[in-house]
Order: C-alpha cells, then structure tokens, then sequence
C-alpha cells in the first residue's frame, strides 16, 4: 500500500517540525518527574472531559475550567508544565491543520463535527 509508505514518510517529516521536538523535549521533562506527570495528566484528562460536556467556548465551560485551573494552579503555573501545555498546543493545532487539509483536498465532509 503506497499511502502507508507515503504517510509514515511524512510522519517523519512532521518529527523533524520545531512544534514536534519542543513537544517531545518538555514531555521528556515532565515524564522525569513521576508525581508531576500524575498531575499534568490529570488535570489534562479532566480539562478534556470538560470541554466535551460542556463544549468549548460555553460559558459552563469557561466557568468548570475557572474552576480547574483554581484548583491545579500550583500545578499548572511551574514554568516546566507551562513549556509542556503550549508545547502540545502547538504540536496538536499542526496536527489540525494536516488533518483538515486532509479532509479539504479529498472533499470529505467532516461539518458535523462543528
């Protein structure tokens, strides 16, 4: 299958993007420190879980993760974990951009996911 070989040529490709090797640089810092991961995870798990209930940009969600920040402030404001967070927002949103280019150039229609 030729798109497979295509494909992992690019995912290679995607390895080599600044986006990528900062984000594997702050997870590798985070990943040292045992208790911290167990935090960052969960608080990313329920960030997630938040932005599904409530959907992203509702007022309730803005509201639950006022909340959840609150709570995992002293998590969430060591500089390593804000390198790590930004680090994996800008690897996602390029992940994003190749997904919808994707699904713009085969004319696949994903509208009902908005």
């Amino acid at each position: 299958m030729d798109y497979i070989k295509e494909t992992k040529i690019f995912v290679e490709k995607i390895k080599h993007l600044k986006e990528y090797t900062d984000y594997q640089n702050c997870k590798n810092v985070i990943e040292s420190n045992p208790q911290l991961l167990e935090k960052v995870s969960e608080y990313k798990k329920k960030s997630f879980n938040i932005h599904i209930e409530y959907g992203d940009g509702s007022f309730e969600c803005y509201e639950n993760m006022l909340k959840l920040n609150k709570e995992y402030n002293e998590i969430i404001e060591q500089p390593e974990v804000i390198k790590f967070l930004e680090a994996e927002n800008k690897l996602a949103k390029v992940i994003e951009e190749v997904y919808d280019l994707i699904a713009k150039e085969i004319n696949f229609n994903i509208s009902f996911i908005e």
